[in-house]
């Protein structure tokens, strides 16, 4: 179906376990992107509560968040591309 065409790559000789891990891999990083800036935010936002500096905490919290997801997404990106060139150097 349209392989080797503009809408999909041609097939590749991957095994099942081999694509799930990728598939795995970069599924992460939407729930990065989710995740941890919400975590930031609540944890900043309780310690704002704690302390009475609303909504100082909460905004660093925040931004904390999105430093440490686009970290991670960094991270996972040059860990996909590692392991892509280590594949195409076996074939």
């Amino acid at each position: 179906m349209f392989h080797g065409g503009f809408l999909a790559p041609p097939p590749q000789d991957k095994s099942p376990g081999e694509t799930i891990r990728t598939a795995g891999l970069l599924l992460a990083i939407p729930t990065l992107l989710i995740v941890s800036p919400l975590v930031g935010f609540f944890a900043g936002s309780w310690l704002d509560g704690r302390l009475r500096t609303s909504p100082w905490l909460g905004i660093v919290g925040l931004v904390l968040g999105f430093a440490a997801a686009g970290r991670e997404t960094w991270l996972i990106y040059r860990r996909y591309q590692a392991d892509d060139r280590e594949e195409s150097k076996r074939r």
